[in-house]
């Protein structure tokens, strides 16, 4: 339900908030006043179009404000919601502002957002019965969602959306499998001249790195050999040899602690010291031995290393990017090579998944045509008692088992001829504001079982009507109440003394301007404003006392 509006600087309205109860309100008050005004502000946070035009004279801003209760958020609307980034605890709350240079501001719960996000919001929300763009029952695909929770067919309207999105699904995947033949060709040639490279190189890892050092070493052959075999000769094998002449030193060593003990501390390390040296002498010995590199080997080495930098500088900078390089490209002419029995596989679930479609959309278009039938009879029994006793409705269901929509085979319009001899023609093109709201208003009474509780709100739903018709109107008005939260404009007395909330819109001047501001009335208010509606500018007791019969009949679920 809406809970509450505030609206700034619209129009004749300076500033205006009004907190809105369950059930009916009835909003009453001189023409001109800002009730027409106030519905529109209200179709603004629902996504409607808008000008700087509306914008008080003398301000640089106006601004709607509107917060709507929503005890069970439905997944739909759920879904909407956390795609925009918007996060709702059983409260939406939208502000949109415009500015004199036709700038505009949209949030919901605080988080900055497009007009398409109320729009999309606005189902869920609140419908608007009445004149313009606003009205619901001139929103595209309106009338079908209407049929469809008339007739019970949600669940199945829902499996047929499903079904489309998956058919789409398929078919952009079949279509993005189905490369042309010259494309493929191509890609897969590219591929298997460049796996040709890179398998025949027989890449290994690292493998630049150890030829690299490998180089080194056989570049270096005979110095290494040369400075290997000097290191074993000076330090064990020509005369006057490092380790031999050490031997002797040790000895000397020995003698001296035997004389003079510090010395012992240096001769406890004789072994170590000589074993270090003793290895070092033998590698050098064993490292010299082992030297033979073969004729040529540097020459193969320098051409493998000119292939490696080659492959390199093609494919990523070094032998890990190369190698990756050739692993993408082989798995990829895999999947070209294999693209036939994946198109193939795609082709059936897709005619699998249009079989499914065209089985649950053909069931439903069966019921929809059923169900047509059941709502023209029914909203037929209703139209006389809202003064539309000539008025005829049809529901035009066109099928097309070539289009394959979100919403079935079907397209709906909803026909309106309030004449003798007129033929119907589309509502929106035919049916006056007030005609309208009436029309609406038999429809969702006959509908009043519609799950999706929201605020539905009726502007002119009298226009044309009075007496007796105006009771009728009120009792439907009551009716949808039980189910959904309404509020409605209207200029009659009898369809206001209906309601358990009514608010007064009045103008007044203050420092040289027109406002507009906004009362809740109690009992003697109520009295008031129904005698004022019924006798004009001079309201005498007779009117007083014509509205105090007013809201005491007895009316069932009206409290007063």
């Amino acid at each position: 339900m809406l809970r509450w509006i505030r609206v700034q600087n619209v129009a004749v309205i300076e500033r205006l908030e009004i907190d809105f109860e369950p059930g009916l309100n009835l909003i009453t008050g001189e023409t001109g006043a800002g009730k027409s005004i106030l519905i529109d502000a209200l179709g603004l946070v629902l996504g409607s179009r808008v000008t700087s035009d509306i914008i008080r004279t003398g301000s640089d801003r106006a601004i709607v404000e509107a917060s709507f209760e929503v005890a069970s958020v439905p997944e739909a609307l759920a879904s909407r919601l956390e795609s925009a980034g918007v996060e709702v605890d059983e409260e939406v709350v939208v502000r949109r502002e415009l500015t004199s240079a036709g700038r505009g501001k949209i949030s919901v719960n605080g988080v900055a957002a497009p007009r398409q996000l109320l729009r999309d919001l606005a189902p869920f929300l609140a419908d608007i019965h009445g004149q313009g763009e606003n009205s619901s029952l001139l929103r595209p695909g309106a009338g079908l969602e209407l049929l469809d929770r008339f007739g019970g067919m949600e669940v199945l309207a829902e499996s047929v959306r499903d079904s489309s999105r998956e058919v789409r699904r398929f078919e952009g995947d079949l279509a993005e499998s189905e490369r042309t033949g010259k494309e493929r060709e191509l890609r897969r040639r590219e591929l298997v001249h460049e796996l040709s490279e890179l398998d025949g190189a027989l890449l290994r890892s690292d493998e630049d790195e150890e030829l690299a050092a490998e180089r080194k070493l056989v570049s270096h052959a005979e110095k290494l050999r040369t400075f290997a075999d000097e290191v074993y000769a000076e330090l064990y094998d020509e005369e006057g040899a490092a380790i031999p002449r050490l031997a002797r030193v040790w000895s000397r060593v020995e003698s001296l602690g035997e004389i003079d003990p510090r010395w012992n501390a240096y001769s406890a390390e004789r072994a170590a010291v000589m074993s270090q040296l003793e290895d070092l002498a033998f590698y050098a010995r064993d490292y010299s031995q082992e030297i033979d590199v073969m004729p040529g080997r540097l020459d193969e080495i320098e051409a493998r290393l000119s292939v490696l930098e080659r492959i390199k500088r093609k494919y990523g900078g070094d032998l890990t990017s190369a190698i990756s390089r050739r692993d993408a490209s082989r798995a990829e002419l895999e999947a070209i090579d294999s693209s036939d029995d994946r198109r193939d596989q795609i082709g059936e679930k897709l005619e699998r998944a249009r079989a499914r479609y065209r089985e649950m959309a053909i069931e439903l278009t069966r019921m929809r045509r059923n169900a047509a039938k059941e709502l023209e009879r029914a909203v037929k029994k209703e139209l006389p008692s809202l003064a539309l006793p000539k008025a005829r409705f049809v529901l035009e269901l066109r099928t097309d088992e070539t289009s394959w929509g979100e919403t079935g085979l079907d397209q709906l319009e909803m026909l309106f001829s309030g004449n003798t001899g007129e033929e119907p023609r589309p509502l929106a093109r035919t049916a006056s504001g007030g005609e309208l709201s009436r029309f609406m208003l038999a429809l969702k009474s006959v509908a009043a079982k519609d799950a999706s509780s929201k605020t539905l709100v009726f502007d002119e739903v009298d226009a044309g009507i009075g007496g007796r018709v105006a009771d009728a109107v009120g009792e439907k008005l009551l009716e949808l109440a039980a189910v959904h939260q309404v509020i409605c404009v209207t200029h009659l007395p009898q369809i206001a003394s209906f309601a358990p909330a009514h608010y007064r819109i009045a103008k007044i001047e203050r420092k040289g301007r027109t406002e507009t501001e906004v009362t809740r009335l109690d009992m003697d208010g109520r009295v008031g404003e129904l005698a004022r509606m019924m006798a004009g500018a001079v309201v005498t007791e007779s009117a007083r006392e014509h509205a105090r019969q007013l809201l005491n009949r007895k009316r069932t679920n009206v409290r007063v």
